[in-house]
Formats: C-alpha cells, sequence, structure tokens
C-alpha cells in the first residue's frame, strides 16, 4: 500500500513539474543530451561556460549582496527568454512522441533525484532524534572542515570547482567512467613482496 501511494504521489509531482516547465520543454532536451554528453564537445562546452561565468563574475570583482543581485537578475532574465525562444523558434506541430516521452523521462528524473536529496536530508536530520552524538560528530566535523577549507582556498574558486563538478557528474555517470577507472585499478597488477 505504501509502494503505492509513493508511486502515485511520484506521478503527481511528475505531471506538475511537466506543467511548470512546459515552456522549458525544448531547452531542457537540449540540456539533457549536453549533461550526458551526447556529442564529443559537451564536456568542453560544460567546463568552459562555467569558466566563461566564473571569470566574469572575478573580473567585476562585485561585493557578495551585488553578486547575488546580479546572479538573480540573470536568472529572471533567462526564465523570461527562455520561454520565448523556444516558443518563436519551434513550432508545436514538430513536438513528436518522441520528444514528449524524453521530456518525461528528464522530469521523471529531476522529480527523482529532488525526492532522494530530500530523503537524504530527512535521513540525516533524524539523526538528530536517533543518534543526538553521531548527529552532532559528522554536523561539526564537516562544518569544521568546510571552514577550514575556505579559509586557504578562494570562495569563488571554490564555487567553481563545485559548480564543474556538479555539472560534469551527469556525463561521468552517464559514461560510466567511475566504473571504468575502478574496474582499470582492480585489474592492476598486484604487487608482491619480494624476499
Amino acid at each position: 500500500m505504501a509502494d503505492y501511494t509513493v508511486s502515485q504521489n511520484r506521478e503527481q509531482q511528475v505531471k506538475k513539474l511537466k506543467r511548470f516547465l512546459e515552456g522549458w520543454r525544448l531547452a531542457l532536451l537540449l540540456l539533457k543530451s549536453i549533461l550526458l554528453w551526447e556529442q564529443q564537445w559537451c564536456p568542453c562546452a560544460i567546463v568552459g561556460s562555467v569558466s566563461f561565468l566564473y571569470s566574469l563574475i572575478w573580473l567585476l570583482d562585485l561585493n557578495a549582496l551585488a553578486t547575488f543581485a546580479v546572479i538573480g537578475l540573470f536568472l529572471n532574465f533567462v526564465d523570461f527568454i527562455v520561454p520565448v525562444v523556444c516558443k518563436s523558434l519551434y513550432v508545436p506541430t514538430a513536438w513528436t512522441g518522441q520528444h514528449e516521452k524524453t521530456f518525461e523521462e528528464v522530469c521523471k528524473s529531476i522529480v527523482t533525484t529532488y525526492n532522494k536529496s530530500l530523503h537524504n536530508v530527512r535521513q540525516f536530520y533524524s539523526l538528530r532524534e536517533t543518534s543526538p552524538c553521531m548527529y552532532y560528530i559528522l554536523s561539526i566535523s564537516f562544518l569544521m572542515t568546510l571552514a577550514w577549507v575556505a579559509s586557504f582556498i578562494n570562495n569563488i574558486f571554490l564555487m567553481y570547482i563545485l559548480s564543474t563538478v556538479l555539472l560534469l557528474t551527469p556525463g561521468v555517470r552517464h559514461r560510466g567512467i567511475i566504473n571504468t577507472l575502478l574496474t582499470m585499478v582492480n585489474m592492476a597488477p598486484k604487487s608482491t613482496k619480494s624476499e
């Protein structure tokens, strides 16, 4: 019964998300193909665009509040212009069943990722009730490590690294690069001590 409720709730979330992202359909399909590295140039485009964005932030040298304001303005502009451009470039009759299926897969993966993240956060905070010592050890250790790293490395550079890794992760997973590397490490000859 619980599985049916979760599945029904997930389907409702997917339907809501599909309605919410209706104007972004074409852009999401393009973004999916870039994030999953369907072309050879996709990783370079990701790294190049993130590098350009952070270079611009670094060159503008704005304070934190102005940076948030500029990022907010940019996101509002993108949220306004993308649906307009998609509607003008792409006629509704060209939207095929395959496009709709891919769009639904994207929405399902967004909902699944959101639900997994929410579950992980709730599970972490449930440690506060079930195992307070473990909760405080983990949270204090993580925050102290984060503060220590942030004191030595420029914050913009840290955000650049984090953004690049997050945007490259779907392609790395899709291509199975981590599994290939782990297989290569396991296949490496083991060194034996000679006496």
